[in-house]
């Protein structure tokens, strides 16, 4: 994270450092120094021909091209200019006299050149220039050619001058004849820290050895209770937190929601959470905080004994309720005693088949638990603890009939599903109305950064959202599902 940190704040002060603002300035540099006369000199540097040669009153000639340039953020006026007199800058050639000047104004600019066109609007004497005020906005610039006479190229000449809250700097300049560099000095700079940047990450995430806990991880044990329904997405999960966070352990011990309700509303300080089939009623346990995790789908199993193949809603709720004991009150080319695998009160799945199908009606009251009859001996209302039991039941008994979550369903052997009301059990069927929003439980919010907080941030809307995404589950938290799971 150091590194990663340092290469941003490379790139934002390179970005800075070239937009940052600066004051009132003006900036000069020397372009262009070259001696063009022979003069008396006692090394020729070069050699001169016609005029150049022989100038009149000019013994060793020299040419300059300076650049006067706004080089800060603002505009500069005249009154910006605070040298007493008519003009603004001077201009020190040092010990080489001034013979003639040219100013050249900035391309597409020459209206520049109105400063300039007074008789004395600029004055040159003995080694000094001295320009008028003109105003120039951020950027502009007009250039002197200047002829010089001494000993000397000219390229030590020097802007002096004062601007109103600001100042005179000298830039960087190269000669006429040398190559630019492809790349500044700060550039090359900025280019090597974030190399090095690049080339840390990668050793630090490719190296042997240096393994480090993915962003979120929590350390410590945790207790997954509750839905046994649910438990099978909710090992594959914690297999898979405990992969990306080996410093971790999480088991899955599933005994029905509302046990798993009760351990959590009775054990405040416990690393504990508890999936539920369906909100609960949180009045007798105000304690109790539920995030909503994933959509499920459930199903009616029968033996493959019986050739119902699809149930309304009401003859659900007669069957469950004891209204009809013999499949041939469902339908006449079924007989037998019909046997009722329920689930025990503690059961999210039982709590969300009676709120869907049962209503206000009861179940009979002859219900017990377990299973006390054979396979055949008559009709029987059983209470079943787990899903598992269920499954056991409807394959052993012949005219048997339950309801568990599609997953287990699909492997339910000697047994098939029905439909209800004509739609086949299924998640992405919406007018299927035998599915359930799956809640995590916690004793009071979660501790930011606990593991408790860290496991279901990973379940709900981190990396272990894509093991709820199946045939018969789904996650709440997507675009597709979010009202669904509102709902």
């Amino acid at each position: 994270m150091l590194t990663a940190l340092i290469g941003l704040v490379a790139s934002f002060a390179a970005v800075w450092y070239e937009r940052r603002p600066r004051r009132r300035l003006i900036g000069y540099r020397v372009q262009m120094a070259i001696r063009v006369g022979n003069g008396n000199r006692r090394r020729r540097t070069q050699a001169a021909f016609g005029l150049l040669n022989d100038l009149p009153g000019i013994s060793d000639a020299s040419l300059v091209l300076l650049r006067v340039e706004n080089y800060g953020a603002q505009s500069i006026v005249e009154s910006d200019y605070t040298n007493n007199g008519p003009y603004g800058l001077t201009v020190d050639a040092a010990d080489i006299f001034v013979r003639s000047v040219v100013v050249i104004p900035d391309a597409g600019q020459e209206h520049l050149l109105g400063h300039f066109a007074g008789p004395d609007s600029i004055r040159y004497h003995d080694n000094n220039i001295y320009l008028p005020r003109v105003p120039l906005n951020p950027g502009q610039h007009y250039k002197l050619l200047v002829l010089l006479d001494g000993d000397g190229s000219g390229d030590d000449m020097r802007v002096r001058g004062g601007i109103r809250d600001g100042g005179i700097v000298e830039t960087e300049s190269i000669s006429v004849d040398d190559r630019p560099s492809k790349f500044s000095r700060p550039a090359r700079l900025i280019t090597v820290l974030l190399t090095v940047c690049v080339v840390v990450l990668a050793a630090i995430i490719l190296l042997p050895g240096h393994a480090r806990r993915p962003v979120g991880c929590a350390t410590g044990a945790l207790t997954v209770a509750g839905s046994t329904a649910f438990a099978p997405v909710m090992r594959t999960v914690a297999d898979r937190y405990e992969a990306d966070c080996p410093d971790s352990t999480i088991t899955v011990a599933a005994q029905g929601s509302e046990a798993g309700l009760r351990d959590v509303a009775a054990s405040p300080s416990a690393n504990l959470t508890a999936i539920s089939d369906g909100r609960v009623n949180a009045g007798g346990s105000p304690n109790l905080w539920g995030q909503a995790a994933a959509l499920s789908t459930f199903a009616l199993v029968v033996n493959d004994r019986v050739g119902v193949r699809n149930l309304t809603a009401d003859q659900i709720r007669r069957i469950f309720s004891g209204g009809v004991t013999d499949w041939s009150g469902i339908d006449p080319g079924a007989r037998g005693p019909i046997q009722v695998l329920s689930r025990t009160t503690d059961s999210g799945s039982r709590m969300a088949f009676d709120r869907l199908f049962l209503g206000q009606s009861s179940e009979p009251a002859n219900s017990s638990p377990g299973c006390t009859l054979a396979s055949s001996s008559g009709s029987e209302f059983c209470l079943l603890s787990s899903t598992n039991e269920v499954v056991a039941k409807v394959a052993a008994f012949s005219g048997a009939i339950g309801f568990v979550d599609l997953r287990a369903a699909r492997k339910a052997p000697n047994a098939h599903t029905v439909a209800i009301d004509g739609h086949q059990p299924s998640i992405h069927d919406s007018a299927y109305r035998f599915t359930e929003v799956e809640y995590a439980y916690t004793h009071d919010r979660p501790v930011p950064r606990s593991l408790v907080d860290s496991f279901l941030n990973y379940l709900i809307t981190g990396p272990g959202r894509s093991n709820v995404i199946t045939d018969d589950d789904q996650p709440c938290y997507t675009p597709d599902n979010l009202l669904r799971c509102r709902g």
